[in-house]
């Protein structure tokens, strides 16, 4: 019953995977294409200009620099806001449409349910983020500029776990709210955390630059892997591992009492 279960959510769900993952990672493509245009562009810059550009970090010394800075960033926003969705919808959808129900009258038990549900986003996820990977991949090499393959990899895997944290994130929020609730509040689970994120690395303040450990932006930052080299933000890591870790138990819990069959 699990396999006929994670069959028949795959049918449902991988248009819309496809659909997002095209989308984001044709744009990243062509950001990366257009690096050696913004090459000629960066070595006419004059030197007033380049100082002042230096105090935020300067002009990228490569195309995985550059990527960092202007792909990668948004292929992470644009993700996240993917996952959450997923993650949403993969709940809401089903009790909006009392599939659910149909189903309990079938014999599923929740407990096979909800592991279907989990097996399907982390499925997912996988692809979505393994689309992008190549689709980046095969840009850089239609420029033909070297690059860190293990620095790109990394970055790549650290993004992947982000997404799935997200989603998680937006499974547990569609269990802790009301059916009747949009998909689109799942949206405020990815942009509050990247702006902590991103907030967190602009500030001298200690206490909010301490923000930047309950955003998982943090230990897939873009910049501080494929840039400046950076070592892992274990901490941002270890604490997203715990929450989703715990809102899946508690999502578990709830959704026992979630449906009922009528």
């Amino acid at each position: 019953m699990f396999k006929t279960l994670l069959r028949m959510e795959i049918k449902r769900n991988y248009k819309s995977t496809l659909i997002w993952s095209i989308g984001v990672s044709t744009m990243v493509f062509l950001i990366i294409v257009l690096y050696p245009l913004v090459k000629d562009i960066y070595a006419q810059i004059p030197e007033e200009l380049m100082a002042i550009m230096a105090q935020f970090g300067g002009i990228p010394e490569d195309v995985l620099e550059y990527f960092a800075t202007e792909g990668a960033m948004m292929l992470q926003l644009f993700g996240a806001i993917f996952a959450a969705l997923l993650g949403f919808n993969l709940i809401s959808t089903f009790e909006k449409e009392r599939v659910a129900e149909v189903l309990y009258t079938q014999g599923v038990s929740k407990k096979t349910f909800y592991l279907s549900k989990l097996t399907l986003l982390v499925i997912m996820v996988t692809a979505f983020t393994v689309i992008n990977g190549i689709v980046g991949y095969l840009g850089f090499l239609s420029i033909n500029e070297s690059f860190n393959l293990g620095d790109y990899a990394l970055f790549t895997l650290l993004n992947g776990v982000m997404y799935l944290y997200i989603a998680c994130l937006g499974f547990i929020l569609a269990l802790w709210l009301d059916k009747e609730f949009k998909s689109m509040v799942a949206i405020a689970i990815p942009l509050p955390l990247y702006i902590v994120a991103l907030l967190s690395t602009l500030t001298d303040n200690d206490w909010l630059k301490a923000l930047k450990y309950i955003s998982p932006f943090t230990f897939s930052d873009p910049v501080s892997i494929l840039k400046n080299q950076d070592t892992f933000e274990y901490i941002s890591f270890l604490v997203f591992t715990g929450l989703t870790l715990v809102g899946l138990f508690y999502g578990y819990l709830r959704y026992q009492k979630r449906i009922s069959v009528s």
